[in-house]
C-alpha cells in the first residue's frame, strides 16, 4: 500500500490524489485494487480545514 495524508475538506482531496499518483507513476508502481480512505478525525469537532483523511492505494 501506498498512503498519503490530505488535510482540509474532503472536496479539495484531488491535488492530494493527484501528488500521489505522480509519485507513484514516478517510482514505477502500478495501482492494483480499489483506493480506501480513511478518516482521522471529525470535522464536526475539529472543523473542516482541519479534517484529516488518509487516502490508501494498493500498488504492485
Amino acid at each position: 500500500m501506498a498512503k498519503i495524508i490530505h488535510k482540509g475538506p474532503y472536496e479539495q482531496c484531488q491535488p492530494t490524489y493527484e501528488k500521489l499518483y505522480n509519485w507513484l507513476e514516478q517510482n514505477g508502481w502500478k495501482i492494483i485494487g480499489p483506493v480506501r480512505e480513511v478518516y482521522l478525525n471529525d470535522p464536526s469537532g475539529v472543523g473542516m480545514e482541519e479534517a484529516l483523511t488518509e487516502i490508501f492505494v494498493p500498488i504492485d
